[in-house]
């Protein structure tokens, strides 16, 4: 121990570094990817952008993906991953019942954290490069299966707590997901064409129609 005007003093302890997992370094790259695209659009799809986006070296990125089409999807599954716990979050603390778990969906479907320019403009490319990525294609699919059958679930509760009857629910819960994912496209487009609150009450006016059997 050193002393210092009479009195001893502990020495310090050094300070302790943890290593980052892989894990942990993966989604550092992930969450920079993301980064990237909201400032750049597809020109943010680029390993020196992200790299310089997450301070590191290029190899770095070559060492955990292999090639910027596995990062690029990687960070697809981390925001759609996070955009139907978010939406499912909501869901889950809606009262029990079907039309209100539904409701919350659309809700939530709508809401400042998935209606967002940045959000929806980073979906937008990712939805140009799953043609031309076979590894973006299968987490697409991946990601949209889960959305699909969230939204079967939903309709068919819903459709058995009023007993209303819906013809093929797997084709109806498509046809749901495909008025979300044009209003999403639209409204990233143009702002101005529709309120989030508009977007809302056109998926009740849906709904509504599914119950007096007008998509059977």
């Amino acid at each position: 121990m050193r002393k210092t005007n009479g009195t001893r003093q502990a020495p310090r302890s050094r300070a302790r570094f943890r290593r980052e997992t892989p894990e942990e370094r993966r989604r550092q790259l992930g969450e920079a990817a993301l980064r990237c695209i909201v400032k750049h659009g597809n020109a943010g799809v680029s390993v020196r952008q992200i790299a310089a986006e997450a301070g590191v070296t290029q190899g770095l990125i070559t060492h955990h993906f292999g090639e910027i089409n596995e990062l690029v999807a990687y960070a697809f599954d981390i925001m759609s991953d996070g955009i139907l716990a978010s939406i499912m979050k909501a869901v889950d603390d809606a009262p029990g019942d079907p039309k209100a778990r539904l409701e919350a969906f659309i809700e939530a479907s709508f809401s400042p954290l998935l209606f967002d320019r940045d959000v929806l403009g980073v979906w937008v490319v990712f939805w140009g490069l799953i043609l031309h990525s076979p590894r973006m294609s299968v987490s697409q699919q991946g990601e949209y299966s889960a959305y699909v059958a969230t939204v079967e679930g939903l309709i068919a509760n819903l459709a058995e707590a009023e007993n209303f009857s819906v013809g093929d629910i797997r084709l109806t819960a498509i046809a749901f997901t495909a008025l979300l994912d044009g209003l999403w496209l639209a409204w990233c487009l143009n702002p101005a064409a529709f309120r989030p609150d508009e977007g809302v009450q056109l998926c009740r006016n849906w709904i509504e129609g599914l119950r007096r059997g007008a998509y059977a």
